[in-house]
């Protein structure tokens, strides 16, 4: 008679009764421990998801995390089915882990559930042949190989980098976390700076000409060091080097030009929607360009669902302490406002918890320009005979009781009263009005971009027509393309008499995505993306105005010019 397959040796694991059970119960032990930490983790510190936290995240989420359970459980009767279920739902948890990280730190997750299930399927292997064994580790590998492709996938496209990788060397370590310059006038300008660990921060700035002047903080709140600049030359470059607690980091020194006087010609690059992070090239390709300012038109990252002044100071220094990010803000001043994603969360409105959170760390960190009105973002300034108007889309948005009724507002009735009287200014060749959404689109009242506030655009579009206003440009972000309109979609008035050109300038570092129209010029998705302002102004009866959409790559993807009268 044949004896049994185990008794000559050929079993699959040689492990003793005893090593057996104590394994099976480290891997129960083990196993019931990982799914009540996911479960703690995910009701304190929420799940792994993507910028936008879309319901289907949460659904698969979830049903991870039960599937994952059931196998645990089925595991105590069937270990084979059980450590099979547990190995799926492992891949799957990677899967999502993904969203939000890469696909290596993603993987680390996946051991709370991997390591017991092989030790449940081992165990299960025992007194199996060593064949089944290998059909068993191969089965397991493919499975693997399988998740780590989809991980890879799931991160490129969900929250991995639009485009290359600049290839600047490292920040070096230094006190300075970041540091960037903005509120540039033509005799003003402002330096902020986040410094760790220090009791005194000053500012050495150098003028052309060799003169320097050393100049104490003007405000410091809490780790943050704000330097407000005046009596500077116009049109004068001026550098500057932090020095902290005595000694100088010249390995964090940055410059900027203060503006010209009127008239002036002048280039800006636009942009907006940068993943948490971000050190794409295509911030190098704006630096190359050398442009007077730098304007973001919003999600200058990704953070979503920040709760605390921690989560907010995380979020800028993750992205302001990344080598390309730091070289272009410390050699070209920025002009910023947010849109939903460094505000607070997807689609956010001023009904946001965190709202006066948003409003204190951007107070806190961003050079800007005097804020008008309270509890707002909302700036103007100029550049010669061009004037520069940034909404504040978000901290005052008033979703409405009623759709698209007057109630229902994008800006709020102050910061639409102080637009009408920007508009109003007649002594500007030009205004550049800056929004964080698109503005052509079709009435939806669901929609997070202008069509969604259909009644108040047809307000500012009456505004315009009827005061004759003709001298418009707007630069818009959220919508992950470059698209330019000549005009002709852009007229939301009763009489057809409010009509400008149009340029929609993103993603900085996010997959693309079309939104609105329809763009007389085309429109381009697409990440590693930017606009640029370019003006002329001779001092004639006239100003020339080219804008362009570009790449990280340099390749202009759509471009378009026009003149507007001097007054």
């Amino acid at each position: 008679m044949a004896q049994p397959e185990h008794e000559h040796g050929l079993h699959a694991v040689a492990i003793s009764d005893h090593v057996e059970t104590v394994s099976r119960r480290i891997a129960r032990t083990w196993s019931i421990t990982a799914v009540a930490l996911l479960v703690i983790l995910g009701l304190t510190v929420g799940i792994p998801h993507g910028p936008d936290l879309e319901a289907w995240e949460r659904t698969v989420q979830l049903g991870t995390l039960a599937l994952l359970a059931v196998g645990v459980m089925i595991s105590w009767k069937s270990e084979g089915l059980g450590g099979s279920i547990m190995v799926v739902g492992s891949t799957l948890l990677w899967g999502m882990a993904a969203l939000q990280h890469q696909p290596a730190s993603a993987f680390l997750p996946t051991l709370l559930f991997l390591v017991p299930a092989v030790a449940f399927l081992v165990a299960w292997k025992r007194t199996r042949t060593r064949a089944a064994l290998v059909v068993l580790i191969t089965a397991v590998s493919m499975v693997l190989v399988v998740g780590g492709a989809v991980a890879t996938v799931i991160y490129d496209r969900g929250y991995g980098a639009a485009h290359p990788e600049s290839s600047l060397a490292p920040l070096p370590d230094t006190p300075i976390v970041w540091i960037w310059s903005g509120a540039v006038t033509g005799d003003s300008a402002s330096v902020v700076a986040r410094v760790d660990d220090a009791d005194t921060v000053e500012l050495i700035l150098a003028a052309p000409d060799g003169v320097e002047r050393t100049l104490p903080a003007t405000a410091v709140v809490g780790n943050v060091w704000r330097f407000e600049l005046a009596e500077l030359a116009a049109e004068t470059s001026y550098t500057y080097v932090p020095v902290v607690d005595g000694s100088a980091v010249t390995a964090r020194s940055g410059c900027f030009a203060t503006f010209g006087p009127s008239p002036t010609s002048f280039t800006v690059a636009a942009a907006s929607c940068a993943r948490l992070g971000s050190n794409g090239a295509v911030y190098d390709t704006i630096n190359a360009l050398e442009p007077d300012l730098f304007i973001s038109t919003g999600d200058l990252f990704y953070a979503d669902y920040v709760e605390t002044a921690e989560h907010y100071a995380h979020a800028y220094a993750s992205s302001l302490g990344q080598p390309a990010q730091a070289a272009l803000y410390s050699a070209v001043p920025i002009a910023y406002v947010w849109d939903d994603h460094d505000y607070g969360r997807n689609n956010s409105d001023r009904t946001m918890p965190y709202r006066d959170l948003a409003l204190a760390a951007y107070r806190q960190n961003v050079p800007h320009y005097p804020l008008d009105i309270d509890e707002a973002i909302c700036q103007a300034f100029s550049i010669g005979r061009v004037q520069f108007v940034l909404l504040d889309e978000r901290s005052n948005r008033d979703p409405g009781s009623t759709p698209d009724g007057p109630n229902k507002s994008m800006l709020g009735s102050p910061q639409l009263e102080w637009l009408e009287a920007r508009l109003s200014d007649n002594s500007f060749a030009l205004t550049v009005l800056v929004s964080q959404v698109p503005w052509v689109a079709d009435a939806d009242d669901g929609a997070d971009y202008w069509g969604g506030y259909a009644y108040e655009r047809a307000v500012i579009a009456d505004f315009i027509a009827a005061n004759d206003i003709d001298n418009l440009l707007m630069v818009a972000g959220d919508a992950h393309m470059v698209a330019i309109d000549d005009g002709s979609n852009t007229d939301y008035s009763a009489t057809g008499n409010a009509s400008f050109p149009l340029l929609q300038a993103a993603a900085l570092d996010r997959p693309g995505s079309v939104k609105g129209g329809p763009y007389s010029e085309g429109a381009f998705p697409g990440g590693g993306q930017f606009g640029i302002i370019e003006v002329e102004d001779n001092g004639g009866d006239a100003i020339a105005v080219r804008i362009a959409g570009m790449t990280w790559e340099g390749e202009v993807r759509v471009e378009y010019s026009f003149t507007v009268d001097a007054p």
